[in-house]
């Protein structure tokens, strides 16, 4: 079944800006190519000749010629530009906002464009066969991640955000088997104003709601070293002092 790939992009990068940055976040060079040729790399066993991508941008960085531009560069032809017209409450909503688009019997990737993983670390031949859903963590410090609290037969049995109930951390890439999943996981999660997190609505914590539904999640153990994470001017600065990144 041929998958629907989101990439939510439609944040103001205000960080950026305030460190000097002229363009917007996505357009970023390092390495001779931007955030955003970085982020969809990641992707490369997970984009097929039948993927439908849908970017859900933010209407006021004019973001849909660039990213037009840029797909076809790299031969995907089912693109689709959301334009958002004002921030919304959280990357679960942003997602939810382009679900007329999706594929609804066909998984499901929310990704965003600021973080970079080695192709050949991000794999959909290691999904957990039953998974209903699919968490990519790594082993990192601090508490400002998404968690995936494990079974003893590697199930998941919890998701947290911004709560360290374990030492798997998501990289930010979520794989859920069906759309629909994830369209009603979200009513019904958020449907109680105490699930939010900062008043933020956290893609993440969803997963909750596929293992309260008695659904099944799997994670994927990353290196560590492999997954680029570029969402602030350190970050950045950090992967821009590293040796050049492996294509």
């Amino acid at each position: 079944m041929s998958n629907t790939i989101v990439i939510t992009m439609a944040g103001r990068g205000s960080r950026f800006y305030q460190a000097g940055y002229t363009v917007p976040k996505y357009q970023i060079e390092a390495h001779g190519h931007s955030l955003f040729y970085w982020s969809m790399l990641s992707l490369q066993h997970f984009i097929t000749a039948d993927s439908r991508l849908v970017f859900v941008c933010l209407k006021e960085n004019n973001s849909g010629d660039y990213v037009r531009g840029q797909c076809a560069a790299l031969g995907i032809g089912d693109v689709e530009i959301i334009d958002l017209e004002t921030l919304t409450d959280g990357q679960a909503t942003s997602a939810y906002l382009s679900r007329g688009l999706w594929r609804d019997d066909g998984p499901l990737i929310i990704y965003n464009i600021d973080t970079y993983v080695e192709p050949d670390a991000l794999r959909p031949d290691t999904i957990r066969a039953g998974a209903d859903g699919w968490v990519p963590c790594f082993q990192v410090p601090g508490t400002h991640w998404s968690f995936v609290k494990l079974g003893d037969d590697g199930w998941a049995t919890e998701v947290a955000e911004k709560r360290r109930i374990s030492d798997h951390a998501s990289i930010g890439l979520y794989w859920f088997a069906r759309g629909a999943d994830y369209v009603a996981a979200y009513e019904r999660y958020f449907a109680d104003p105490a699930h939010l997190v900062g008043g933020e609505r956290y893609v993440a914590p969803l997963y909750q709601q596929l293992l309260r539904d008695g659904k099944q999640v799997a994670i994927a153990d990353l290196d560590p070293a492999r997954v680029h994470v570029l969402g602030t001017p350190a970050e950045l600065a950090n992967f821009l002092a590293a040796a050049p990144a492996r294509l």
